[in-house]
């Protein structure tokens, strides 16, 4: 059965009049926790520490309060309730943001960019045991936020210290999605001026368990190790961070004649800081950090197929390595009463040398297989200087003027085909783009706001130079490419008093010069070309209740809807965009006590609407039905420092799959038990 708009709609709505019965637990009032920590402070949106209720971006934060009690299974889990944001996977899960996909996400550690050269866009290479919280920003936001940006960015924010000498963090759980497990050890404080964190994770998840079965291959398995150091005098702090990161994933492909598998993607990084408040009496804040992180990708692909009386075998493997170094500095000057200037400078080093190769033979054999090997390095070197400045004014307005001026330069330094060097290539671009936002502030409690910014998404080297083997086909990257770019209008409301709280916003971008892969005329070869316009528009929804009855029982919504309009350059426009109009999640929660212990309870739909996606030629390529699961999570307060979190997902068993995922899990049990010390 197919659910149309209407269909979620009305799910969505009796859910929330339900009435949820305790029992014998006996519900608390509510402690505030809300979808939308409008109090938190977030530097990602503007440059500037500012709370979510007064930035002009759309602004969401992940708390340390709320990761605490969401079963800590992916990090994509933490943010797959963020209105605008849809994971997806392919092996590995990555995040979408207003329907863009991952490639034009940032996705960042402590705010330094995780670099990615793939088709299938930045994956998150980090344990979510790890994470303090995480700010989202969607819609174009290039000018503070940089390259990639296109979508929004997801900044990750990463623990450091304790805040007593020594603690002892220990946490293992049991992920029923995957018959899997996920374990973390951690020791962390603070001695003098010094704060430290040594931390370990690692998980096995094995086939996903669907209605219809399990999916084979689908596992995956992580190892995460971080080391943190930092050092507090005065107004100043230094700090330095190691991560090595391991990860390998199988991708479900429902055919076994097709596979595909990710045997390393791994992520090695070192990172330096320095963070001074008021230096002086006009500069507030100074932050400088500098980083270099490699990470290796290894990518097989082997697939199967007919060709005439006899089968073909085609066997691609990748074997890349991104090494990335980057500085950044930014400063907050406060020059006179009721204005804020943030300035910044950053450049960045991203490399990749790529050794493919790409073996065909015939089932049964006719003659010798034929083997082709590509090895190449390519460079994108990226400098660029950023200012915004914030201003107040008597009458409750508060406006903002960014500006970012980019200078990006690439090179294909060496490229080699079947050992015959080929001639070298290169790519470069420099702009300005601009951003401006206004927040009127109506009451101490309600804001309005209006933002237009800008996004920027530079092509990436595979897209550029390089040549892939993938599905039976080969796609070649062109260095005649231009950059995506996007423009963003956004207008909003925010409301936050006390027992009800809202985030909402609407918003229009238009984008161009988008990247797709174009048949060349050959059969099964595919060259990047820019080819696609396209406009979005749609709105945001996040919003809480507390009426004061019921025992604390809170109805929440969070809503998201997104219209995707592409042109293709065949004259191809289509509103089938794979993105589902309608996403969400609805649903009641509250505090609860009972037998001496405490904790919180979640029920809640979780669904999207139908969805199809056109290529350039006007035929349908994937087509998805709308789908509703039932869900409660919940944690519990077994001692002081001992606490449980859980999640029954799926309660109905429901099959389903949404647009650009395998097939959902069925009913399936995560728990998981933290205890510090």
């Amino acid at each position: 059965m197919i659910y149309r708009n209407s269909a979620f709609h009305h799910a969505c709505a009796a859910l929330i009049a339900a009435a949820f019965c305790p029992g014998q637990i006996m519900a608390q009032q509510s402690n505030g926790l809300d979808i939308i920590p409008l109090d938190e402070i977030t530097v990602t949106g503007s440059g500037l520490p500012t709370d979510v209720m007064n930035s002009a971006s759309s602004v969401t934060v992940v708390t340390a309060d709320e990761i605490r009690e969401i079963p800590p299974s992916s990090v994509a889990n933490l943010l797959v309730d963020v209105p605008g944001i849809r994971v997806t996977e392919s092996g590995i899960e990555r995040i979408r943001i207003r329907g863009e996909s991952s490639q034009r996400v940032a996705i960042m550690i402590d705010g330094q960019r995780i670099s990615d050269h793939t088709t299938y866009g930045t994956p998150i290479l980090i344990s979510p045991t790890e994470i303090d919280r995480i700010e989202v920003v969607r819609g174009p936001s290039s000018v503070v936020s940089g390259n990639r940006a296109i979508g929004g960015v997801v900044n990750i924010i990463t623990k450091r210290g304790a805040d007593k000498p020594v603690e002892v963090t220990a946490t293992a759980g049991y992920l029923g999605a995957n018959d899997g497990y996920r374990g973390a050890l951690s020791l962390a404080g603070t001695s003098g001026g010094f704060d430290y964190r040594l931390s370990y994770s690692k998980s096995d998840l094995g086939n996903r368990e669907t209605p219809t079965g399990p999916l084979v291959p689908s596992g995956s398995s992580d190892r995460d190790i971080q080391a943190f150091l930092g050092y507090r005098f005065d107004n100043h702090y230094i700090g330095f961070r190691a991560q090595d990161y391991d990860l390998s994933a199988d991708v479900y492909t429902g055919d076994p004649d097709f596979d595909i598998s990710l045997p390393k993607r791994d992520l090695r990084k070192y990172a330096v800081f320095y963070e001074g408040a008021d230096l002086t009496p006009w500069m507030s804040m100074l932050k400088v950090d500098a980083y270099t992180q490699t990470i290796d990708r290894q990518f097989r692909n082997d697939i199967t197929f007919a060709a005439g009386p006899f089968d073909m075998n085609v066997l691609a493997t990748s074997d890349d390595e991104q090494v990335t170094s980057g500085f950044k500095a930014i400063a907050n000057l406060e020059f006179a009463p009721g204005h804020r200037t943030v300035v910044g400078l950053e450049f960045e080093d991203d490399s990749m040398t790529s050794d493919k190769t790409t073996t065909t033979s015939m089932i049964p054999p006719v003659g010798p297989a034929t083997v082709s090997n590509l090895y190449s390095d390519a460079t994108i070197r990226t400098a660029s200087a950023f200012a915004q400045h914030e201003a107040r004014f008597g009458n409750g307005l508060t406006g903002t003027l960014g500006v970012r001026y980019y200078n990006v330069k690439s090179n294909l330094d060496q490229y080699v085909i079947d050992g015959v060097a080929q001639p070298g290539q290169n790519n470069s671009d420099d702009r300005f783009l601009g951003s401006v936002g206004l927040v009127y502030e109506l009451a101490p409690d309600a804001v309005l706001r209006a933002n237009i910014s800008q996004g920027y998404t530079y092509p990436s080297l595979s897209e550029l130079y390089l040549t892939s083997t993938g599905g039976g086909g080969t796609i070649l990257g062109n260095p005649d490419l231009k950059p995506e770019t996007a423009t963003n209008y956004e207008i909003g409301a925010r409301l936050d008093r006390g027992a009800v709280v809202l985030d909402a916003a609407i918003f229009y971008t238009q984008s161009e010069d988008y990247i797709a892969s174009i048949a060349t005329g050959i059969p099964n070869q595919y060259q990047y070309q820019n080819v696609n316009n396209v406009d979005s528009w749609g709105l945001e929804l996040a919003a809480e209740f507390d009426p004061g009855l019921w025992g604390g029982i809170r109805p929440y919504v969070v809503l998201s809807n997104v219209t995707r309009e592409f042109s293709y350059a065949s004259g191809v426009v289509t509103r089938d965009s794979g993105t589902p109009e309608w996403t969400g999640t609805a649903g009641l929660r509250s505090d609860w006590a009972a037998w001496g212990v405490n904790g919180t309870w979640d029920l809640f739909l979780r669904g999207e609407s139908r969805a199809s996606q056109r290529d350039s030629t006007g035929v349908v390529v994937d087509e998805t039905a709308g789908w509703t699961t039932v869900n409660l999570r919940g944690s519990v307060a077994l001692q002081e420092n001992i606490d449980l979190t859980f999640e029954l997902a799926n309660i109905g068993d429901k099959s389903y799959r949404a647009m650009d995922q395998i097939e959902g899990a069925g009913r399936n049990l995560s728990v998981f038990l933290t205890a510090k010390f």
